[in-house]
């Protein structure tokens, strides 16, 4: 017989259920919002039981951040091994980090504040901000051996650096330039589509033809 949902949701360990109800929270109303009491109740445990795991929020923010940085490169880790000359590779690495920033919303959305009131914050976003920025350095560079993109010398610096920008804190530029606070399908595709302005006048046909599936969705 299967476990019912409630059973396996109760079979994973405690501080898992932690950091997945606070994550689904801060996403729906940022941190700022969300007390320690009401993420205790979503996980059905007393605030005693969540600050045994987590002292603080600020610890909580922390905890996610960690696991969102494992999860990032673990995506950069699919390259590895896959069909280095095929578009649709790499268009495949473009949808899962949108996926992944979009699961993980409120660290770029609410990113200022965030920095703010969990100053240990600064320090491993620097990090992993440095290490993909060199690992799309490094996509991009498969994507031109494999005849995919040719994106010329001088240009390649401004390139780079936007596409790292666009991509990662366009949820952090519609809050806070657009004053939009709901975030749902319509903002991740309008994320897609800017980055992938960026992208298209260097791609080769076969590249620019991946790019359109991605951005109208699986065919």
């Amino acid at each position: 017989m299967k476990k019912s949902s409630t059973a396996r949701t109760a079979a994973r360990p405690t501080r898992q259920r932690i950091l997945d109800a606070a994550l689904t929270l801060f996403n729906e109303r940022g941190p700022d919002h969300v007390t320690t009491a009401e993420i205790a109740r979503a996980v059905e445990i007393n605030e005693g039981n969540l600050y045994y795991h987590f002292r603080t929020k600020e610890a909580l923010v922390l905890a996610l951040f960690a696991q969102f940085e494992a999860d990032a490169l673990a995506i950069v880790g699919k390259i590895d091994g896959a069909d280095e000359g095929a578009a649709a590779t790499y268009a495949g690495f473009l949808r899962l980090w949108f996926s992944l920033v979009w699961d993980y919303r409120f660290l770029f959305r609410d990113l200022v504040g965030l920095v703010s009131s969990a100053p240990a914050l600064v320090e491993p976003v620097r990090t992993i901000s440095a290490a993909m920025r060199l690992a799309v350095g490094d996509i991009v560079a498969r994507m031109e051996k494999a005849g995919l993109a040719a994106i010329p010398e001088e240009e390649r610096p401004a390139v780079l650096t936007n596409l790292w920008i666009v991509s990662t804190y366009w949820a952090s530029y519609l809050n806070l330039q657009e004053g939009i606070t709901e975030f749902g399908p319509p903002q991740l595709d309008w994320g897609l589509k800017q980055v992938s302005s960026l992208f298209r006048p260097y791609l080769s046909p076969e590249a620019k033809a991946e790019l359109e599936v991605l951005l109208v969705g699986e065919p």
